[in-house]
């Protein structure tokens, strides 16, 4: 690791590792079973679903990550009263390292459904040993451990799309690029691999990938996995923004059966902010994945199923006997039934009305600024369109990655659209420079790499070129709702869903047990705040409509006897 993050790593390692007293060891055991290992026996391997988290009651357990194929690092050794398990066992989803008892060991196997008991039932307890599986997390997406292993050039349009994925969905990764690592080219020459195939992509579980889709490489390393067609949940969540994520925890945390479907990743845009501000509770700032990653953990912890990517084509009404249903119908012919569903599926990115967009798309054209487009623009110049609270987000972080920033604006000022406190930080940034009143109206490159952009001002009309590679495009977002074009749901002019007293009770559509909460609901507050407000809020709504389903479905089967 660099030097400069070992102090912190070292700084929490007793937070990360805990050694548990025998009276919490004993709290422990009417959660788990024994189960015990002889030397040299694995108990977990990396791309494979451990059968749980692990108490280690005696001997040693030492946990390794693997780089390259053929290497591993040595992460901890376990002993008596140390607990083993990392966020994957929370979910049940394939392990990130491997284990191997060392010395005999006796073990109390804890798995994933009484994880999750364990982590609410004993709330002292469980609030360590959440935050040492938060820390372990963090730790091993610091060294890229237990992911799978990019090879490719870190400009590569794919590359950037590959790593966007993994780091907004929190999974560790490594990449190698075969221009600078021989051993990148090692896998390129073994595996025959063609220029036109790359990036290629090795799975934990040995699978080589072709420059796959953000679903392929999900289902290879096993964040998503088939749904139970058969399961019917109290309520589908479609999106798993800020709003999403706040309705999941709430209904979650009351008991509800839920499913959280979201076709890129946790967090919606808010997930993409470099650093929220104005959030409650963080007077220093924080960042939106970091925000949204623990909302997301949060979920799991009260028993929310997530599927992550998956992607919702069609929703109706389904009658079974007496009873009224949902049917969603997701892109991969999967479907999923639901007594309620909350739509939460935000928005999607505007994009620039230029014949060649699309061409830059990926590689030189971006919407949103992470550190992963900091890397690639350090010591440039860059361009920035957008006039909004995240447009000033993302400027004022790239302003201390980059040599400057041209915040390109239509309106003849920031104030109209951008808190205060951003307008007087970027106003008072000395590499940052703001064109008002002005449009990009070209992009000029060759091969897929932007050279320039073209400007024009509304005042003058004069056009200007500036010589920039990269360009960020943060002007606004439209309703992500063509997957209701065929539901009976109601949406305004703009494509928004309307919901409200309006149209029937608080946050529910024209469709009784259909909601509607965050951006995506017409005449909403684009905060995330509001959002999050509106998931509690929408919770209530539900235990409503779903007790009135109860009562329906009682009276029904009294009148049949």
């Amino acid at each position: 690791m660099p030097q400069s993050r070992r102090p912190l790593i070292e700084a929490r390692r007793d937070q990360m590792f805990p050694v548990l007293e025998p009276a919490e060891v004993g709290r422990l055991w009417r959660f788990g079973e024994l189960k015990s290992y002889a030397a040299g026996d694995r108990i977990a391997a990396t791309g494979e679903i451990a059968p749980g988290a692990f108490v280690i009651l005696a001997g040693r357990v030492e946990v390794t990550h693997r780089g390259m194929p053929g290497h591993s690092e040595l992460i901890v050794a376990h002993g008596p009263g140390s607990f083993m398990g990392e966020l994957a066992q929370l979910s049940g989803r394939p392990s990130l390292v491997d284990a191997y008892a060392k010395e005999a060991a006796e073990t109390l196997v804890i798995p994933s459904r009484r994880l999750r008991n364990l982590l609410v039932e004993e709330a002292e307890l469980g609030e360590r040993i959440m935050r040492a599986l938060i820390l372990r997390r963090v730790g091993l997406l610091d060294r890229g451990a237990g992911g799978p292993v990019i090879v490719g050039s870190a400009d590569h349009a794919d590359v950037l799309r590959l790593e966007g994925f993994l780091r907004r969905n929190g999974h560790p990764h490594q990449r190698f690029d075969p221009k600078t690592d021989p051993c990148a080219q090692t896998l390129i020459d073994r595996f025959h691999i063609e220029a036109r195939e790359l990036p290629i992509v090795l799975c934990p579980n040995g699978q080589l990938l072709r420059n796959p889709s953000d679903v392929e490489l999900a289902r290879c390393i096993g964040l998503v996995k088939p749904i139970d067609p058969d399961k019917i949940y109290d309520v589908v969540i479609v999106g798993a923004g800020p709003a999403g994520l706040a309705a999941s925890v709430y209904a979650g945390s009351e008991g509800l059966s839920v499913l959280a479907l979201d076709c890129r990743a946790f967090g919606g845009q808010a997930g993409a902010s470099a650093r929220i501000e104005n959030y409650l509770g963080f007077p220093t700032g924080i960042s939106g994945l970091a925000l949204m990653a623990r909302a997301y953990h949060q979920a799991q912890k009260f028993g929310v199923e997530m599927a992550i990517p998956d992607e919702v084509g069609s929703l109706q009404e389904e009658a079974v006997s007496d009873e009224r249903r949902f049917l969603l119908t997701l892109a991969n012919k999967e479907r999923v039934r639901a007594r309620a569903v909350v739509i939460a599926s935000g928005a999607r990115y505007r994009r620039l009305d230029v014949d060649n967009l699309a061409s830059y798309e990926g590689s030189c054209v971006h919407y949103w600024a992470s550190p992963l487009e900091g890397r690639l623009c350090t010591g440039q110049e860059v361009a920035l369109v957008g006039g909004g609270n995240s447009a000033g987000q993302a400027a004022a972080y790239l302003s201390s990655q980059v040599a400057k920033v041209w915040l390109i604006v239509r309106k003849p000022g920031l104030s109209a659209n951008m808190s205060r406190y951003l307008v007087e930080r970027i106003t008072a940034t000395p590499n940052i420079e703001i064109l008002t009143e002005t449009t990009v109206t070209a992009l000029d490159g060759q091969d897929g790499i932007l050279e320039a952009i073209r400007c024009r001002s509304h005042r003058s009309g004069d056009e200007s070129k500036l010589a920039i590679r990269h360009l960020f495009l943060f002007i606004g977002a439209d309703p992500n709702t063509d997957w209701l074009s065929r539901s009976g749901v109601m949406l305004d002019d703009k494509g928004f869903v309307r919901a409200g007293t309006d149209i029937h009770k608080p946050l529910e559509t024209n469709l009784p047990g259909v909601f509607a909460i965050g951006d995506v609901r017409s005449g909403s507050v684009k905060r995330v705040a509001a959002g999050v407000g509106e998931g509690a809020q929408v919770v209530a709504a539900l235990h409503a409509f779903l007790a009135e389903l109860e009562r329906t479905a009682l009276t029904a089967n009294t009148r049949r006897q």
